[in-house]
């Protein structure tokens, strides 16, 4: 039985990590935090292109990894890593949900999608209208679409068309509208078409 544990421990370290600061130890907290601080620091670059203060968008989600230290089970099947990023990702996304309500530090309201892109000759142009050229050139754009996305299916509340599922499916693998209306047989304007659809819900399900 030791043996086990003693393997379980090599091979898992985040899981033993995780299990040592469930029972108080704040070193192995401290450890797992530093080691997945960098997965908070580039959700807060993702999110902080939609216009939120990047100071309230990383506190969100290091409340986030703290629950994940908190709350992770080896026996779910899912690697520390990858749980960390659900918590971390859901905590961001319902901070920026009930931001208006709660009205405590909120993050700023601005992260809407029809509002102003700030900077030298951006004067009108508004975020969605950086998002519906093609989404694909940004890195961070297509993380806000799946985190969102996942958010949203994962609350059992998919708003989505069958079309619109099969197009953000392909758009958040990095495939260009043109690949996109290729693989799913569609024009190019019908793929168009369906992903404006899809962030205009996510922009909705966000700030409605």
């Amino acid at each position: 039985m030791l043996e086990k544990e003693l393997l379980n421990s090599i091979e898992n370290p985040d899981a033993q990590l995780a299990a040592e600061a469930q029972a108080g130890d704040v070193v192995a907290e401290e450890a797992l935090i530093r080691k997945y601080s960098s997965l908070v620091k580039s959700k807060t670059k993702a999110y902080f292109i939609m216009g939120a203060d990047e100071n309230d968008v990383m506190q969100e989600g290091m409340i986030g990894l703290m629950k994940a230290v908190r709350k992770y089970e080896p026996s779910k099947n899912a690697s520390f890593g990858t749980f960390a990023d659900v918590c971390v990702t859901s905590q961001i996304i319902s901070a920026i949900r009930t931001a208006d309500r709660i009205k405590h530090r909120p993050l700023n309201t601005s992260v809407s999608l029809s509002n102003p892109v700030d900077g030298e000759g951006a004067e009108g142009i508004t975020l969605e209208d950086t998002l519906s050229a093609n989404i694909a050139d940004s890195p961070e754009q297509i993380v806000v679409l799946k985190d969102v996305t996942y958010y949203i299916l994962n609350n059992d509340d998919n708003i989505f068309s069958d079309l619109e599922m099969k197009v953000i499916g392909e758009t958040i693998k990095g495939y260009s509208y043109d690949q996109v209306a290729e693989r799913l047989g569609k024009s190019r304007k019908q793929v168009d078409n369906a992903l404006q659809r899809a962030k205009k819900k996510v922009n909705d399900y966000l700030w409605k």
